[in-house]
């Protein structure tokens, strides 16, 4: 039975739209998958238009979506879904790597399940739609990248402070143990408002129903033993993805699928230069900047998060596009 087909049966045993969305669990690449999905109000049956595919962030998962899923899923008339990478969220694969590689192939595998779409990433998701794209075009719609990580050209005192953040995941056995004992240490509340410190610019914008969900989740992944291998993995990978072959994936997808950067202006992880760097290198990516917005817009500012990509998939992408 097709990805779409399943899906859409699981869906339509709902009465109604849920803000939260769908939760559902699908084996793809022998992996049980699990993802949210929202679908369009007005349309229940679900219309003829390409589907909306969402990529978390390193530490994140599907609830960093949250804000947003039913209302572009409204906005646009497509069916949104959002996805938790290998080794994230609820998508456990302790045998499997959590590599950026890996996972670049896995939404590959996703998205030959569930047709081509409008994939849309987040941080390390950005990377990840970005390789994606590179490679299999056919499969992409449309490109929106939100705060990507982003090469660093030229390192600056900031750039410094956030490489000595994340140098222990460059040695895995020393990395393993710093993000287990910091969990353990911190507890799960601690280690959410940790996070949220980091991707947001004003922690107060978040929805405490959210917050509370990201800590429950959060609570729960600490009875996974592999939970801090795949983050060693996937940030240890992403720190050496970010050179040449970063910048050369941006290159290819934005001269070849309609591409949109969403830059926060505050972003403490992703210095907004940098977006400005890559745009002026690749003259096909459309930049949007949000004043006063950290690294997770679609979180911090969802409204203006939406307004932005609906109307640029409006302006350049046809309904009824054809893809290559």
């Amino acid at each position: 039975m097709a990805y779409s087909k399943k899906v859409k049966s699981d869906l339509n045993e709902q009465s109604s739209p849920s803000p939260t969305g769908v939760s559902h669990y699908r084996t793809i690449d022998s992996i049980r998958t699990h993802a949210v999905t929202w679908r369009p109000t007005r349309s229940p049956a679900a219309a003829a238009a390409q589907p909306v595919l969402l990529i978390h962030g390193l530490g994140a998962n599907t609830l960093s979506w949250q804000p947003v899923g039913q209302p572009l899923a409204d906005a646009l008339g497509r069916e949104v879904t959002a996805v938790d990478l290998i080794g994230f969220g609820r998508t456990r694969a302790p045998d499997r790597r959590a590599t950026v590689v890996a996972n670049r192939n896995f939404v590959i595998k996703v998205l030959e399940e569930m047709g081509p779409a409008v994939v849309m990433g987040n941080s390390m998701g950005g990377v990840i739609s970005a390789g994606v794209t590179a490679r299999r075009p056919d499969l992409v719609e449309a490109l929106v990248l939100v705060d990507p990580a982003l090469p660093w050209p030229r390192l600056g005192a900031k750039d410094w402070k956030r490489g000595v953040l994340f140098a222990p995941v460059l040695i895995p056995p020393i990395g393993r143990f710093t993000i287990s004992t910091r969990a353990r240490i911190l507890g799960p509340e601690r280690l959410v408002d940790l996070s949220l410190s980091w991707s947001l610019h004003d922690q107060t914008r978040i929805d405490p129903d959210l917050r509370t969900r990201l800590i429950n989740l959060a609570a729960e992944r600490f009875a996974y033993p592999e939970a801090s291998a795949a983050y060693v993995d996937a940030a240890g990978s992403l720190l050496q993805t970010l050179n040449q072959e970063t910048d050369n994936d941006l290159g290819v997808a934005s001269a070849t699928r309609p591409t949109l950067l969403i830059h926060g202006d505050r972003d403490r992880l992703v210095d907004v230069k940098l977006a400005h760097e890559a745009t002026t290198r690749h003259s096909g990516i459309d930049l949007e900047i949000l004043t006063e917005i950290g690294h997770a817009p679609q979180l911090e500012a969802p409204e203006q998060f939406l307004e932005i990509v609906t109307n640029w998939l409006n302006t350049r992408v046809s309904d009824n596009a054809v893809i290559a």
